[in-house]
């Protein structure tokens, strides 16, 4: 009886060393394979650690390229500057020419809107439109010739037919200054225009024109 019995405790204590190995086992198993598992995550956070620290490295970069390119007295700076200058420029020598660009020889009217209020000015025939535009108050920078064109063209001067219609936005608040053949300078007439369409406007207002 008593060997039996410490036969059977021999078997337990076998039994739970053997478990306690094999648990034992498991867990060595087991942590390498998290170790392992780890081991894959933290390479893979460097690796998307490194790709952000890039993006944002180069976003800096970027962004210090473009406050420099946009601060005062940059490249881009000093090319708006140099871009509203020319065009400036282009306005005021158009302005130059048309007040310099007087030649006897032609015939042309320009327009002056009296009031503080802006209107519509227009220039066609059956056949074609030759200006529409609303004017601002005061004696516009546009010519329009009606009898040959002159010898240095702007965009400020408009070739017309004599036969063309006038129409006018507001009636009573628009003048028509007539510089006629042969003179320079100053109008030889001065029209009110009372209505606000016009048709065959030489012949209207009596123009003088060569040959006709």
């Amino acid at each position: 009886m008593p060997v039996t019995k410490k036969q059977k405790t021999r078997d337990f204590s076998s039994f739970f060393g053997m478990l306690f190995f094999i648990i034992i086992i498991v867990s060595v198993i087991l942590s390498i394979g998290n170790f392992i598992r780890y081991t894959e995550l933290l390479n893979k956070y460097q690796q998307m650690k490194k790709y952000v620290d890039t993006k944002v490295a180069e976003m800096k970069a970027e962004n210090e390229n473009l406050k420099s390119m946009l601060a005062p007295n940059s490249l881009v700076d000093k090319y708006i500057a140099s871009a509203n200058y020319l065009r400036e420029f282009g306005y005021d020598f158009e302005r130059i020419l048309v007040s310099l660009n007087d030649d006897p020889t032609t015939g042309y009217f320009m327009v002056f809107v009296v009031g503080n209020e802006n209107s519509w000015f227009t220039v066609k025939d059956k056949e074609k439109t030759y200006f529409s535009a609303e004017l601002k108050p005061g004696l516009s920078t546009y010519r329009f010739f009606y009898f040959k064109e002159p010898r240095i063209k702007t965009n400020y001067d408009i070739i017309v037919p004599p036969e063309a219609t006038i129409t006018v936005g507001k009636a009573g608040k628009v003048y028509l200054l007539f510089y006629g053949v042969g003179l320079r300078f100053h109008p030889t007439k001065v029209v009110q225009l009372t209505e606000n369409t016009y048709e065959n406007f030489a012949s209207k207002f009596s123009l003088y024109i060569p040959g006709r």
